[in-house]
């Protein structure tokens, strides 16, 4: 999964190599620092100030430059130097103890949504200083951390804790607010709908065939199917089952009810709306054959940002890089030499 993460998020760019425990690897960093509008870094705090690239050595070179630390928990205080992961600021932020289902163990999102959304809020966070820097001409120091995302994430779940005194609740595909709302089993696979008003209720049982549910006073109003959720849920999951997943969605889209079949991800790129987006590339990758990837989920004018290059391999373009930088040719091989930059060989590869 590592090398699928490296080959799906690094797209785009180009890769120097370079032992930043060695000084003459700090100089040609900080080089590069000093021609720089953004560095980014995610080490441990400590660890870059180890390595020679410091915000206040930088920035004394750069005072433009927007410098940017993505952490567990911040550049500071009693947690600061311990490593974490995506999992582990679930853990924290109360998300982790509050997923998965009702009599089940806590669960961590499979994807890793608060690495993402730490990554967006570090995206969102530079553009805004890169902004300020054109009205200012100051740089900035940036700190962004997956324990402040992932509590931003659970910031509604706080909020209603804070004036009612209630915990969320582990309820699988579900949520507290509406019934039925989950993932059902269809004779073939499981099918999601969303009864979250009163008009989808209606709508659902007139599309089933399921008009006496309607006369029921249990179920007429969304504070009690609420109330009777576990009942509802036992009646919906009864009437799903009568369906294929393909019959009971178009039953259900028809009437205008929220729905989606559950699909694995190899059936994605059989998604007739993924398809229309041509939100899916493929591409010849060295040492893996054809590889599928995902593009940048951003449509600007009818267009995905352009894949100009794939992911490089370690150290691919140290060379023209450090050409760039003004070293010679003599330079350059004796930085590589020493082991102080590394040069991709695709030879080295096989």
């Amino acid at each position: 999964m590592n090398g699928a993460i490296l080959l799906a998020m690094n797209r785009n760019k180009r890769d120097i190599a370079l032992d930043l425990r060695t000084e003459k690897g700090q100089e040609i960093a900080l080089k590069l620092a000093s021609k720089a509008d953004v560095l980014t870094e995610n080490f441990v705090p400590g660890t870059i100030d180890k390595l020679g690239l410091s915000y206040e050595r930088v920035s004394k070179l750069n005072p433009k430059i927007i410098y940017c630390s993505v952490s567990g928990y911040g550049q500071e205080g009693s947690y600061s130097r311990r490593p974490a992961y995506d999992p582990s600021a679930q853990a924290m932020a109360g998300i982790m103890i509050a997923t998965g289902e009702p009599n089940g163990r806590p669960c961590r999102q499979v994807t890793s949504l608060i690495d993402m959304s730490a990554s967006l809020y570090a995206c969102i966070s530079i553009l805004a200083a890169l902004r300020d820097r054109e009205e200012t001409g100051r740089g900035h120091r940036l700190d962004i951390t997956l324990l402040d995302a992932a509590t931003f994430a659970m910031n509604q779940h706080l909020t209603y804790y804070s004036f009612t005194g209630i915990l969320p609740k582990r309820l699988g595909s579900g949520s507290e607010g509406w019934a039925p709302y989950g993932a059902f089993n269809a004779k073939d696979k499981p099918i999601w709908l969303g009864v979250s008003i009163d008009r989808f209720w209606v709508a659902f049982c007139e599309a089933t065939d399921s008009r006496e549910l309607l006369i029921d006073s249990r179920f007429t109003t969304d504070k009690g199917r609420r109330e009777n959720r576990d009942a509802i849920n036992a009646i919906v999951a009864d009437i799903c089952k009568r369906y294929t997943s393909v019959e009971l969605e178009a039953k259900l889209v028809e009437a205008g009810v929220p729905c989606a079949i559950l699909a694995t991800v190899a059936e994605i790129e059989q998604n007739p709306q993924v398809k229309l987006r041509q939100l899916l590339e493929d591409w010849d990758y060295p040492g893996k054959g054809k590889v599928k990837f995902v593009k940048t989920p951003i449509l600007i004018d009818g267009q995905f940002p352009e894949t100009r290059m794939m992911t490089p391999q370690l150290g691919e373009h140290t060379v023209e890089i450090l050409e760039e930088l003004g070293y010679n040719s003599s330079e350059i091989v004796d930085l590589i030499r020493k082991g102080i930059a590394v040069q991709y060989k695709p030879e080295a590869q096989k």
